[in-house]
């Protein structure tokens, strides 16, 4: 195994110092989940024209 060039070292320390420190919940969960729900959902069109293929 060679030596690592300067920039192997950098990022593998770079890489040491980010999963050294633990990243907290930035988002909840149900929220997350009710959101993209609502997102999900058709709504109908002022003439009710259908705007897309529902799958189900």
């Amino acid at each position: 195994m060679g030596v690592p060039d300067p920039l192997t070292e950098l990022l593998c320390a770079w890489c040491r110092d980010v999963a050294s420190v633990p990243v907290p919940i930035l988002v909840d969960p149900a929220r997350a989940v009710r959101v993209l729900r609502h997102a999900a959902r058709v709504h109908a069109s002022p003439d009710d024209a259908r705007t897309r293929v529902r799958d189900r």
